[in-house]
């Protein structure tokens, strides 16, 4: 990236106060790319969910996804604090999750759902055609979404030559669905490798939103060269972006295909992130630190049902080479062998 001369670094105002046209439509696209009307910059989702929860009338009922990302469910204690009912579900449970509705419905409660536009821990998309589907008898009923994980990795008109899709729009595109009750936070640090924040939703959603904002008042926002950042990002994406989703699709099926031909069954379906799960911690920690022996990072998630022991996991990228993953491979190979670890995975009934 080259940054213009006599761009400032940042304009010493927050965002309450002035931004720059060129910002906002930075943001704009970002929410096009979703399928939604228009966006705002933020510093960090943090900001974003910190300040979204201002938005719900006293009137709104919080249900959340149980297994959301942590900075959503921060958000959500914001939400208690303003005295808010948070009610958690389960996306594998939609008949209790349609109960909860219609009775707090019938207390005349207004739902907000908030959840993951993609499930890691299911390796799945949530199911965004059923909630906005149990939502449709509630006029301001909202679907909050975080779309972190998908954004700039999933897209519209997913194929056999490309199963996730064209575009990188996240989510919803994937999914197939659009509706003006949908609002998204999103971060492009993963999917475009940008520490920046989108909040993307209705024009009515965020000029309610920028009335209401606090961290637009109180923060500072986005710096110029990390909004110079993104717009690059979107450009280069724009121009590029397929052909490296076709190359992460590419070292993904090479993963999951060359670790399954030697017996282990790694989780994590088409997602680049992807995930081994071992009888006992004793075994998760060894077989971690046998990894950073050899140069290879793999990183310890927590496993909802089993919280005691990790699951190993790699986040595989678009600029890793058939070289790299032969070799992550082999590694994994080898230190099977000596943790007597792989009939496990190898019959694991997850994603």
């Amino acid at each position: 990236m080259t940054f213009p001369a006599g761009l400032p670094l940042t304009l010493g105002k927050p965002a309450a106060l002035h931004e720059l046209a060129w910002q906002r439509n930075v943001a704009r696209e970002v929410a096009q790319r979703q399928g939604l009307e228009t966006g705002l910059l933020a510093p960090s989702t943090l900001h974003l969910f910190w300040d979204i929860f201002r938005l719900p009338p006293t009137s709104t009922v919080v249900f959340i996804e149980k297994t959301m990302y942590p900075v959503g469910q921060w958000g959500s204690a914001r939400a208690s604090l303003r005295g808010l009912p948070v009610v958690p579900f389960c996306p594998d449970n939609l008949p209790r999750l349609a109960r909860l509705l219609h009775i707090y419905g019938q207390q005349g409660k207004t739902p907000w759902l908030v959840t993951d536009g993609w499930n890691l821990t299911a390796a799945r998309p949530a199911p965004l055609t059923h909630y906005l589907t149990l939502l449709e008898p509630y006029p301001d009923g909202v679907l909050l979404l975080d779309d972190t994980q998908a954004f700039g990795v999933l897209g519209a008109g997913a194929d056999a030559r490309l199963p996730l899709g064209y575009g990188g729009g996240g989510s919803l595109p994937f999914v197939g669905v659009q509706s003006p009750k949908i609002i998204t936070i999103t971060s492009l640090a993963k999917g475009l490798g940008v520490p920046v924040a989108v909040l993307a939703g209705s024009r009515a959603q965020l000029a309610r939103f920028e009335r209401c904002s606090e961290v637009r008042v109180h923060t500072s926002q986005v710096s110029v060269p990390h909004a110079w950042a993104t717009r690059d990002a979107l450009r280069h994406d724009a121009r590029h972006g397929d052909t490296s989703r076709q190359q992460l699709w590419q070292r993904i099926a090479q993963f999951r295909r060359e670790l399954t031909a030697v017996g282990i069954q790694p989780q994590g379906g088409i997602f680049p992130v992807q995930k081994l799960r071992l009888p006992r911690a004793t075994a998760a920690l060894s077989l971690y630190q046998q990894l950073r022996q050899e140069g290879i990072r793999a990183l310890l998630l927590a496993d909802e049902r089993r919280p005691a022991v990790p699951q190993v996991a790699f986040c595989l990228r678009a600029d890793h080479s058939a070289a790299d993953i032969n070799r992550a491979v082999h590694c994994l190979k080898a230190a099977a062998r000596g943790l007597d670890w792989l009939s496990f995975t190898s019959t694991s009934s997850l994603p």
